[in-house]
C-alpha cells in the first residue's frame, strides 16, 4: 500500500527516508555534477584567451606586415618656404598588399554623372584601403546653380577628368591631357601619359607629367600650391606617393610643378606625374590600432574636401571580402 500521509485534508506522498549510504550516494551525485560544471566553465574560459591571444598576435603580424609593405616619413622644411610634407613609399613586391583605386558611386548609369563625392575617410574605409592619396580633378554637374559655383558637397555629382578604373570598372575614360597611373592584368604598375591598353585592374589620372623615363617634363611657373603627386622608380618596385600642404602662411605655403618634380626626383622617382591638388589634397593612413589617420593638413577650412576618386593600397583579403 501506498504510503500517504494526510496534510490540511489533502492527500500526499510522504517524505522519502533514505538510508545513510543512499544519502552518501546522492552527494557523491551532486559533487561530481558541480565538479563537471566547474570543468566545462574552465575549458570555455581557456578557449576565449586562446582564441584572443590568436587574434592579438594576427594583428601584430598584420601591423608588422604593414610597416615593412609602407613606409611613411612626415618633413618639415623651412627653406625655400615653410613647407609640411608627407611622402609614402609602397613595395610594390610586398605580400599581402596591393594597389587600389576607389571610386565614389555613379548615380545614374550613363547618364552625365560619373562619380558623387564622397567623404575621403569613406571612400577609403569601405574599400578597405589602409593608406590613400586624392587623385583625379574633376567637375561639377551642373557647374553653377543659379549662376553661383556649385559648391563641393558630399553626394553632389560630378564628372571625372580623366580615366577611373576600379576592379576592372571604368568609371570614367582616358582623357587628352591627363597623365596616368595604372595596374594592367598581369599586376604590373604604370606611370605614364597614355595607356596602352584600355583593359586593365584599376586606373586614376592627374594633370600632367613631372618626370617622364627620367626627363624633367614638369610646367614652368611659380605658382605655390597644395599638390598631390605619385611616381615610380626605375625598376618598377618602389611607389611613391607625396602630399605638400599649402596656402598656410607661415605653416607651409605649397610647392610650384618644377618643385615638386624636383622632390620626386630627390625621392628616386624614374615617372611621375602630378595630381589634382589644392584644398583636395589629402594623405589616410592607417595607424598600427587599425584606425586611419588623416597625415596632412588640407587647406580648406570645412577640412577634407569630398573627391570621387582615390589611390591607395589595400590588403588583398580586404578584395576578397
Amino acid at each position: 500500500m501506498t504510503n500517504r500521509w494526510i496534510r490540511n485534508g489533502w492527500f500526499a506522498e510522504a517524505p522519502e527516508r533514505l538510508g545513510p549510504n543512499q544519502r552518501l550516494a546522492r552527494q557523491s551525485s551532486a559533487i561530481v555534477s558541480s565538479l563537471a560544471n566547474v570543468a566545462m566553465l574552465v575549458l570555455v574560459v581557456l578557449c576565449l584567451t586562446a582564441g584572443a591571444d590568436e587574434s592579438v598576435e594576427r594583428r601584430a603580424e598584420s601591423r608588422a606586415a604593414l610597416r615593412e609593405a609602407i613606409r611613411h616619413e612626415s618633413i618639415t622644411l623651412t627653406e625655400p618656404r615653410p613647407l609640411r610634407i608627407q611622402v609614402l613609399r609602397y613595395d610594390l613586391h610586398a605580400p599581402g598588399f596591393e594597389l587600389a583605386v576607389v571610386i565614389g558611386k555613379d548615380p545614374d548609369g550613363d547618364g552625365p554623372i560619373e562619380a558623387e563625392l564622397t567623404h575621403p575617410r569613406a571612400l577609403v574605409r569601405d574599400a578597405g584601403l589602409v593608406a590613400a592619396v586624392n587623385t583625379n580633378p574633376w567637375r561639377m554637374i551642373p557647374p553653377t546653380t543659379d549662376g553661383i559655383r556649385t559648391p563641393y558637397i558630399a553626394g553632389l555629382g560630378c564628372d571625372i577628368s580623366g580615366w577611373a578604373v576600379s576592379d576592372g570598372n571604368e568609371q570614367s575614360p582616358p582623357q587628352d591631357g591627363h597623365w596616368n597611373v595604372w595596374v594592367d592584368k598581369e599586376g604590373r604598375v604604370r606611370v605614364d601619359q597614355r595607356p596602352e591598353i584600355r583593359k586593365v585592374r584599376q586606373a586614376a589620372a592627374g594633370f600632367g607629367g613631372l618626370i617622364h623615363r627620367g626627363e624633367m617634363v614638369a610646367a614652368g611657373g611659380r605658382d605655390l600650391h597644395p599638390r598631390t603627386a605619385v611616381g615610380i622608380d626605375r625598376q618598377q618596385r618602389w611607389l611613391t606617393l607625396v602630399v605638400v600642404d599649402g596656402r598656410q602662411p607661415k605653416v607651409s605655403e605649397g610647392m610650384s610643378q618644377r618643385e615638386l618634380a624636383d622632390l620626386m626626383v630627390e625621392l628616386g622617382c624614374h615617372d611621375a606625374i602630378n595630381l589634382d591638388g589644392g584644398g583636395s589634397s589629402i594623405m589616410l593612413l592607417e595607424d598600427n590600432e587599425g584606425h586611419l589617420r588623416l597625415q596632412n593638413r588640407p587647406s580648406d577650412r570645412t577640412g577634407p574636401r569630398p573627391i570621387p576618386v582615390m589611390l591607395g593600397i589595400r590588403r588583398q583579403e580586404a578584395k576578397n571580402n
